[in-house]
């Protein structure tokens, strides 16, 4: 992995071929480890890189960055001071039974585009930290506004999965 250990990674585009391909493989788990040096720099490359002001977001999935594997950062819009959470090897595994139409989906690999996707206002997931500990956690929210963390969470795992907002689009 080139560049220093606080440089933003670039970000694939559809725009781009190549780029687009990779966007479009699902990905595979990781090993959390807190000695794995690559992983550790990885992880903190994504996190400098969704922050950078010139096209920050909400959350970014590894695939983003040329990394075909399941590890996402998400702005957690449903907890005091919105802080950043890394994921790893984050899965859905229950649904709600209640589907919104989210009004401003977007996406750093799809600068520019912007449209109304269909969602789920709340979903189970699970999830590894760095340090190897098995989490569950049940995610809400759904509105542009304030919280839509449940729609983040979807929206970053899709990426794992090689699904991409605008399939999405109704």
């Amino acid at each position: 992995m080139k560049g220093s250990d606080t440089s933003k990674m670039r970000l694939l585009t559809i725009f781009n071929y190549s780029d687009s391909l990779k966007l479009r493989k699902k990905c595979t788990d990781v090993k959390p480890d807190t000695n794995d040096i690559a992983l550790m720099r990885l992880i903190d490359r994504m996190l400098v890189t969704v922050k950078d002001p010139a096209n920050a977001g909400v959350g970014i999935a590894a695939p983003q960055v040329g990394i075909n594997r399941n590890i996402i950062w998400v702005q957690r819009r449903d907890k005091v001071g919105y802080p950043f959470e890394v994921f790893l090897n984050v899965k859905i595994v229950l649904y709600s039974n209640k589907k919104i139409n989210f009004a401003g989906d977007g996406c750093l690999s799809i600068p520019g585009i912007h449209g109304t996707s269909s969602r789920y206002t709340a979903v189970a997931i699970e999830y590894d930290k760095i340090d190897g500990t098995h989490h569950q956690e049940l995610v809400e929210g759904y509105a542009a506004s304030t919280n839509f963390a449940a729609i983040i969470f979807q929206h970053e795992i899709d990426h794992l999965n090689g699904i991409l907002f605008i399939d999405r689009l109704i």
